[in-house]
């Protein structure tokens, strides 16, 4: 079976591009966070724009959501330059990461689109 998720470091231009698709399970949230840290610890978040593309993230169960408030404050823990999230399409998963995000007074920018986020990092 897929990951729900994929991982993409693009180190010439300092993007680190992280794709949330499907359901998330418990293993595949603790899969998720075990292959995040891995890459971070590679680099120099502070060097790099970290792009989260929601979209396609479907409704975790109840016993999940904290794990979406924990992967939102390893993004900020990490120190990364500039972190964008793009919303879940899905309106049940929005309204989970918007919960979370206020609940732990998120810094990072929320947008709609890959587009938007793009040109949010361009120089």
């Amino acid at each position: 079976m897929a990951k729900p998720y994929s991982f993409d470091l693009d180190e010439e231009n300092g993007t680190f591009f992280v794709k949330a698709k499907g359901f998330f399970q418990v293993e595949d949230a603790k899969m998720y966070l075990s292959e995040f840290q891995t890459i971070v610890n590679t680099i120099n978040p502070s060097s790099y724009k970290l792009i989260v593309d929601g979209r396609g993230q479907e409704e975790v169960a109840g016993h999940v959501v904290d794990d979406i408030e924990f992967v939102l404050k390893l993004y900020w823990m990490a120190n990364f330059k500039k972190i964008i999230i793009i919303n879940p399409s899905s309106p049940a998963s929005r309204m989970q990461v918007e919960n979370c995000v206020k609940k732990i007074n998120f810094p990072g920018i929320f947008v709609d689109s890959i587009e938007e986020a793009n040109s949010l990092i361009s120089p």
